[in-house]
């Protein structure tokens, strides 16, 4: 063995240790309990980072392999190494994207809020498909400007062919830009029927689950025609309730209502920052109509009905500690026998 193949076999054994030094170096770091940047970096790049001493010790080991450089395997050495440094930076942003919600979360709160994760997730990814292709094609020799003259013809007949999928592309660009809702939210259209729970939503559909738990597909084109209800986004849930007293509690019913207006404010579930009222409206069929409104902090629908109740059971028993009772349909009989 010459001592060319000898000092190769050194630096070659030397390089393999710190390879594996480097992978479970890695590899701790992204098991370790503490939260900060390092945490963060190598959970969401953890195969790239765990894949790269790999790549760069068989990098080494074929670029430094002794006699390579006069033979004709360097040539397509090259190229693949051309290739690697194309297509790993590329694999490294393309995670990051993946797990773009833990980036924004990291930042902190401000831009958790402003930005959407998907947005800048998909956004990012064809940047990098296209970029990639592109670099792609400059390794293999294909000429840059020619490739995009052809593009540029490609994409208008591409334009004309497929002019619904991209209506429904730039539709889905447009709902993650101005986010009119998000996936978990409760959307309705007064337009179409259209009413669930927004599973996801992607560049030509989105996934809506209805309450019965089937799931519909709308073509994203849609919503930049219709009317969009946002129920996730309710601060509160209004309350409008009617009951009627009897005509012979007239003279009680001012008191009821102030109390039961008093007492409603003191329900946590209440907000007694909106308007809210207990109110006398008119003189009814056999009854005097009276109303109730206030607004409800519980936007879900079990949330909101727990509270309602309260408020219901509040007014009866109001009603009886008054003396008074709620009044019903009543018919009078007359001594001649006949009924009003």
């Amino acid at each position: 063995m010459t001592p060319e193949f000898i000092s190769f076999y050194s630096h070659l054994i030397i390089a393999f240790l710190m390879a594996v030094a480097s992978f479970y170096g890695i590899k701790w770091l992204a098991n370790c309990e503490e939260r900060g940047g390092w945490r963060l970096t190598t959970s969401i790049l953890r195969r790239p980072l765990l894949t790269l001493p790999w790549v760069l010790f068989a990098l080494y080991s074929a670029h430094y392999w002794p006699g390579l450089e006069r033979s004709g395997v360097n040539e397509t050495l090259h190229l693949i190494h051309k290739l690697i440094l194309t297509i790993y930076p590329a694999w490294l942003i393309w995670e990051a994207s993946m797990n773009m919600e833990g980036v924004l979360d990291s930042m902190g709160e401000r831009w958790r809020e402003r930005l959407s994760p998907s947005v800048i997730a998909r956004s990012v990814q064809l940047i990098i498909v296209v970029s990639t292709l592109l670099s792609l094609a400059q390794v293999f020799g294909y000429s840059l400007s020619t490739l995009l003259a052809f593009g540029g013809i490609g994409g208008i007949i591409l334009g004309l062919a497929a002019k619904d999928w991209l209506a429904n592309f730039f539709g889905g660009l447009m709902l993650m830009l101005d986010r009119p809702f998000t996936e978990g939210d409760w959307i309705r259209s007064p337009d179409r029927s259209i009413e669930g729970h927004v599973e996801k939503v992607g560049w030509r559909l989105t996934k809506i689950r209805t309450f019965d738990r089937r799931p519909i597909y709308v073509p994203n084109s849609i919503f930049t025609g219709i009317v969009v209800e946002n129920a996730t986004r309710m601060r509160n849930r209004r309350m409008i309730e009617n009951f009627s007293l009897r005509y012979e509690d007239i003279g009680k019913i001012s008191r009821i209502l102030s109390r039961i207006d008093d007492l409603v404010q003191q329900i946590p579930e209440v907000d007694s920052r909106e308007p809210h009222y207990a109110v006398f409206i008119r003189y009814d069929d056999s009854a005097l109509l009276c109303q109730v409104r206030v607004h409800i902090t519980r936007t879900d629908r079990v949330g909101f009905l727990k509270a309602q109740e309260s408020i219901l059971l509040l007014v009866a028993a109001v009603v009886d500690e008054e003396g008074a009772s709620f009044a019903y349909p009543t018919r009078r009989i007359l001594s001649d026998g006949s009924i009003t």
